[in-house]
């Protein structure tokens, strides 16, 4: 499974256990793969992620932002 795949189940897992602080898309940043993925175990066992990390988690990469 790639890494877009595993993330958006991530997040339809987490919407499903949290349907009032709702993550609405995937981002291409790292912090993604750290709260969907390596911060699983928190949310998955009963701690929602905070506004901050759910920004994070949604946050793109500005296009030209490295050119």
């Amino acid at each position: 499974m790639d890494w877009e795949a595993k993330a958006e189940a991530a997040r339809r897992r987490y919407n499903e256990l949290y349907p009032d602080r709702p993550i609405k898309q995937i981002g291409d940043t790292l912090d993604a793969l750290y709260y969907m993925d390596l911060f699983s175990f928190v949310w998955e066992n009963g701690t929602p992620l905070t506004d901050r990390e759910i920004r994070a988690v949604e946050m793109f990469t500005p296009p030209g932002c490295f050119s």
